[in-house]
């Protein structure tokens, strides 16, 4: 299984992925893996084989969300650097390679769009520089659900910058499971870190839950997703993968910054 193969296999799937604009940018890409590691996915489900190392997602609010506890999640971070050489791990230690493995994948999307993370990051996209872990954090992990769970309608916290989730169903029969697009009453708009109730919120897209999959959005105050409440399952339990990837707490200078000086201050 070769790095080089994959990455060739996942460059031709986004460089002919389609940009959807509406209710905010995002893509759905097909066929995301080659479909023997595709199929090695499966094989090799960490969160079968190694369920100890479950986590819940967002535990500390789960005494007022409980269906929070039913998402658990494997740190692939916590893979790559494990002293584990089974078979699995050392499966998945390929998949994280080939994504992160010299900002690989950042820079594969930096190029297909260009225009968007030089608009986020200004200077630090020359040379790539803002894939480097001096300027973002990347949040990457496998992760299932179970009956009950849903999250919401929101966007994500301020500083995240884009999504990337990846589905791995053994077969297409809960396509209704994926995340759905949502918009909120005209001109409503959230900077992040809050889920609501769907009152007042209006389902413009369903994202599928489909075979060899991959949904890709980005950062916005409109930027609005969702997971209806789960009530069947696949027997994978909704098993996928996210990259969350995020600035790290860049210094924004304001009228107290004593290496510059302030000319006019914003009118209250």
């Amino acid at each position: 299984m070769s790095v080089e193969r994959i990455r060739e296999h996942i460059k031709q799937a986004v460089e002919n992925a389609r940009l959807e604009l509406y209710p905010f940018p995002h893509m759905l890409i097909e066929k995301a893996w080659p479909e023997d590691i595709y199929e090695q996915i499966q094989k090799h489900n960490l969160l079968d084989q190694y369920a100890d190392k479950a986590k819940l997602w967002l535990e500390k609010h789960t005494s007022t969300n409980p269906q929070y506890k039913i998402r658990k999640q494997i740190d692939l971070h916590d893979i790559k650097q494990a002293k584990n050489d089974d078979e699995v791990y050392k499966f998945w230690r390929t998949i994280y390679d080939a994504i992160l493995e010299d900002g690989w994948y950042l820079k594969l999307m930096n190029k297909k769009y260009t225009t968007y993370f030089a608009t986020h990051f200004g200077p630090l996209c020359k040379d790539d520089a803002w894939v480097d872990d001096r300027w973002t954090v990347k949040d990457f992990f496998v992760q299932r659900h179970d009956i009950n769970y849903f999250i919401g309608p929101h966007t994500d916290t301020d500083d995240r910058v884009f999504t990337n989730i990846w589905t791995f169903p053994k077969e297409n029969t809960h396509e209704h499971i994926g995340t759905s697009l949502y918009t909120a009453m005209a001109g409503d708009l959230s900077p992040g870190g809050r889920h609501y109730g769907w009152k007042n919120f209006s389902k413009q897209a369903q994202m599928p839950y489909r075979k060899n999959c991959l949904f890709v959005f980005f950062k916005s105050r409109w930027a609005f997703h969702a997971v209806e409440k789960i009530t069947d399952i696949d027997e994978t339990k909704r098993y996928g993968m996210q990259l969350q990837v995020r600035e790290r707490g860049l210094r924004e200078i304001t009228e107290d910054t004593p290496e510059y000086q302030v000319l006019l201050k914003k009118q209250p």
